[in-house]
């Protein structure tokens, strides 16, 4: 069997190897990331200035962030560094006084999350609730922070073991109910 070997016009090489190195190294340097950003809500909720973004924050809205999922132990809940993230975007973007209504409610894991040190450290995840510090900026930026009072008792926990500022729910599917029948969008984190 003979291997035939294409004759390649030594122009037309050059050519190719002069692309190829073009796109090697236009490949090898990656355009730099945009800096996360922290403008209203320092150390949560991360954002990146996306100026050609097609979507873009709207004035107004009312959203819940309906949160179950735990953290992992040492770090905040997403659900509320959700909330934060939302909170910095509209800030990134100018728009604090035409900011949407925001409300967390947490529920199920994400119980946990509402507790004073106390209560946090006999949970599974145990130890001083990460969580605190994020609650009391999400409070002092005019976000409501909710839990639910079904699984704070069912966890076994009393309502006094509750964050000060985090308001009780008689429960997450009433919160969600209600919030829904009056216009609010709910966006999951689970």
């Amino acid at each position: 069997m003979s291997h035939r070997i294409p004759f390649v016009h030594l122009a037309g090489f050059a050519l190719l190897v002069a692309v190829a190195a073009a796109v090697s190294s236009s490949a090898a340097e990656p355009a730099a990331a945009p800096a996360l950003q922290f403008p209203k809500i320092e150390k949560y909720g991360s954002v990146v200035a996306l100026p050609t973004a097609e979507e873009r924050p709207r004035a107004g809205g009312k959203v819940v962030f309906d949160t179950t999922a735990a953290a992992p132990a040492g770090k905040p809940n997403r659900g509320l560094e959700s909330a934060a993230r939302l909170v910095n975007i509209y800030e990134l973007e100018k728009l604090t006084t035409d900011r949407p209504q925001i409300a967390v409610i947490l529920h199920f894991n994400a119980t946990a999350a509402a507790l004073t040190d106390a209560a946090h450290a006999k949970t599974t995840t145990g130890g001083v609730n990460p969580n605190r510090e994020v609650v009391e900026k999400l409070l002092a930026n005019g976000v409501e922070v909710w839990v639910c009072g079904q699984s704070v008792i069912r966890g076994g926990h009393a309502l006094a073991d509750v964050l000060p500022g985090i308001r009780i729910a008689h429960s997450a599917m009433i919160f969600n109910l209600n919030r829904q029948t009056d216009g609010w969008a709910t966006l999951g984190v689970y």
